[in-house]
């Protein structure tokens, strides 16, 4: 008879140990299955007689309930049989939450969550037959890990799968995955194209790249590396379009195109060589404004024209100008060869209520010269004296003063 119930320990995902005890010395069995009242044809057992009996049961399925009664036959022949009971082996170990993060050229992290686990096995490789492998060992309690992947080949499709091992030393494959190495950023297409008609050297540069990068075009004249300059757009992108103007007229310049990836991957192009045309357009000139001022009073008062202007370009400042709506201009003001983008002159010493008409002009470095449209203006009247609007504004109050002078 039984002197203590039978007791499952160490249960793993492979295997039980039960243990229980009868009155009289006897061998021990166990048979167990899948179903209730259904064991398998094959029984654990154990011929020698004891008391204290203890068997494992191996070749067992993860994840499992079985059912089981343990057997016992005294040295007479009296055979014992247990009530059924029932045990469940642990689950087989399984990654979760498998990602490939910080992928770069040629590496990656690959991070998982397992528990139940003893060990790691990482395979991978350019397909699923892998060729990779990376073991590590790990808690059976709920973890989440890191391993990362070295030595790999831009721009290539990876396949690769987390196998763990559980503390039999059993292995489990996980399922498959895969991820793609970042291409190495490559800069082709590079084309240059002078735009005309610009109020500067100006040339559109177009290039390609074979996955997203930032433009940068950095371009100096040829003879002066440290006048270098940058056009930088820093969307990501792969059909790059960079307008460079402010180029000096005939003059040679080297340019390299470049850009960087999201990871900061930098692709570099070829040295550009390319002469800017020779200027011949004149500067485009705009809103021109003639502002009149009178200075002075009566006799003494002169009359100015304050010209005001804007061009396209740097360019010098002056303004030709003469009598009348129409004719000749003969007269013009001081050249004023600073150049800039906006223009003020002042012609002093006109006279009062009189028509004048003028033209702005504008010579850009390559002397190309502008000429504005010919603008009329009207100088305004002079201003009376204190004393003569006195006397004026007296005579026409009090007229009669000049006869009554005259009668006496």
């Amino acid at each position: 008879e039984l002197t203590a119930e039978p007791v499952v320990s160490g249960v793993t995902t492979k295997k039980a140990t039960v243990a229980w005890s009868t009155n009289r010395t006897s061998d021990s069995k166990i048979a167990y299955g899948t179903a209730s009242g259904d064991y398998l044809d094959e029984e654990v057992g154990n011929s020698s007689h004891v008391t204290n009996h203890q068997l494992v049961i191996t070749n067992l399925a993860p994840g499992t309930n079985y059912y089981y009664v343990t057997k016992w036959t005294d040295e007479d022949g009296n055979l014992g049989v247990s009530d059924e009971m029932t045990f469940a082996t642990e689950p087989a170990p399984a990654a979760s939450e498998v990602s490939a993060v910080n992928i770069s050229l040629d590496s990656v992290i690959l991070q998982f969550t397992s528990i139940g686990a003893s060990k790691a096995k990482v395979v991978y490789g350019k397909s699923t037959d892998f060729g990779g492998v990376k073991e590590m060992g790990i808690s059976s309690l709920k973890s989440t890990y890191s391993v990362q992947l070295t030595g790999l080949v831009d721009g290539t499709k990876y396949y690769y799968r987390i196998d763990l091992l559980d503390s039999e030393g059993a292995e489990y494959p996980g399922d498959t995955y895969s991820f793609e190495t970042l291409p190495r950023p490559k800069i082709s297409g590079v084309k240059l194209q002078q735009v005309k008609g610009t109020a500067s050297g100006t040339v559109l540069v177009t290039w390609s790249t074979n996955t997203p990068v930032s433009s940068i075009a950095t371009y100096y004249p040829s003879a002066n590396p440290s006048a270098a300059q940058d056009n930088i757009d820093v969307k990501l992108i792969t059909a790059h379009r960079a307008l460079i103007s402010g180029l000096l007229p005939n003059t040679s310049y080297s340019l390299v195109v470049k850009g960087r990836d999201k990871v900061g991957n930098e692709a570099v192009g070829e040295l550009q060589l390319f002469t800017t045309a020779t200027d011949t357009r004149a500067p485009s000139i705009a809103n021109l404004k003639v502002e009149p001022v009178i200075q002075g009073v009566g006799e003494e008062a002169v009359a100015q024209l304050v010209v005001s202007w804007d061009t396209d370009e740097m360019s010098t400042s002056q303004v030709t100008y003469g009598e009348g709506s129409a004719g000749s201009l003969s007269s013009k003001t001081q050249l004023d060869s600073n150049k800039t983008y906006n223009h003020l002159v002042v012609i002093p010493n006109l006279s009062p209520s009189k028509v004048y008409h003028l033209k702005a002009l504008s010579l850009d470095p390559a002397n190309n010269e502008a000429a504005s449209i010919d603008r009329v203006v009207i100088t305004p009247k002079e201003t009376k004296s204190a004393l003569n609007l006195v006397v004026n504004n007296l005579s026409q109050a009090f007229g009669f003063l000049g006869g009554m002078a005259g009668e006496k």
